[in-house]
């Protein structure tokens, strides 16, 4: 069962990497900041093409839909979190300082999501499962690590330059609103598990994206900017639309992927995602990376995912 969820999860991450170099290529090279669509816009449109998706998927797919009692608490939970986190994700990225620093640290929230799925969920991960986790979250948190050395230290390793991101949570307070989004995604992870398995996990999905949807939708009409959904200069509507059936497709990966796997294992191997952005920008967009200097990384993380896969509980 540990195996087929972490090939779910695996091939969801991979999902989400396509999603992500697509949306850059359509939105981003050759584009000033103004011939781009806001965040909301973008989101918004992402959103709703994502769940209007799922929901015909399940339409088509189903001929009645069984829910458990808690579900419709489960989603308005994780809904309402997810809202959150979108805001305040926001509120980092207003700040205008520079949020990536937080990547690395978002890399190790697994290790806090063994915790909120043991309170939440009540599940408890193996002694061989704790260990695959601690090994995913080394590798993913040293891939990262290593492109902020790159970019600010010219590829030096010190301390320093390895504890650069929680060191910026005293200074910035762009990089504290975006932990606090991460800190929020940990309690949300559980409540995502219990809605996917307390129905079907694609109906369960649906309804928590359209949270997002008309959260963001919302956004971008108070903002001004609705008129962007339709502007073809910006991209749209064609990257909502291309990046909703991706997004649906990744994160339908995901929410099944809770059928086979504890919370915490699906949330740690879900950050494989971060490898292959890091493959497919090379391959895709010919951005060049050091991946001699990341093999130690990607080592851990695949001893990682291995025990994770081969962990009994």
């Amino acid at each position: 069962m540990n195996l087929f969820g972490v090939l779910l999860t695996l091939f969801g991450a991979l999902m989400v990497a396509i999603y992500a170099i697509a949306l850059r290529a359509m939105l981003h090279r050759g584009k000033s900041a103004e011939e781009r669509p806001e965040e909301s816009v973008l989101n918004g449109g992402v959103m709703t093409v994502a769940a209007v998706s799922l929901f015909i998927l399940v339409s088509v797919t189903r001929t009645s839909i069984d829910l458990a009692p808690g579900f419709w608490k489960y989603v308005a939970i994780t809904g309402l979190l997810n809202i959150l986190i979108s805001y305040l994700g926001f509120k980092a990225l207003q700040t205008k300082d520079d949020v990536s620093l937080v990547v690395p640290i978002k890399d190790t929230t697994p290790a806090a999501i063994v915790l909120t799925s043991w309170i939440i969920v009540g599940e408890r991960p193996s002694t061989m499962g704790y260990v695959g986790i601690l090994l995913l979250v080394a590798g993913t948190y040293t891939l990262n690590i290593q492109g902020l050395i790159d970019q600010l230290h010219s590829g030096r390793w010190t301390w320093k330059a390895f504890l650069e991101p929680w060191l910026a949570l005293g200074r910035s307070r762009g990089v504290r609103l975006a932990f606090a989004a991460s800190a929020v995604g940990c309690l949300a992870i559980p409540f995502d598990g219990l809605a996917s398995r307390s129905g079907p996990p694609l109906f369960a999905l649906a309804c928590v994206i359209s949270f997002s949807a008309v959260a963001h939708s919302i956004r971008a009409l108070a903002s001004g900017a609705g008129r962007q959904f339709f502007d073809r200069r910006r991209g749209m509507p064609y990257a909502a639309l291309v990046g909703g059936a991706l997004f649906a497709a990744a994160t339908g990966l995901f929410w099944w992927s809770f059928r086979f796997l504890l919370v915490a294992y699906q949330a740690t191997v879900k950050r494989s995602e971060t490898f292959f952005v890091i493959v497919l920008a090379f391959l895709i967009l010919r951005e060049r990376k050091s991946f001699r200097s990341r093999m130690v990384a990607v080592l851990l993380m695949c001893i990682g995912t291995i025990l994770i896969a081969r962990s009994r509980g």
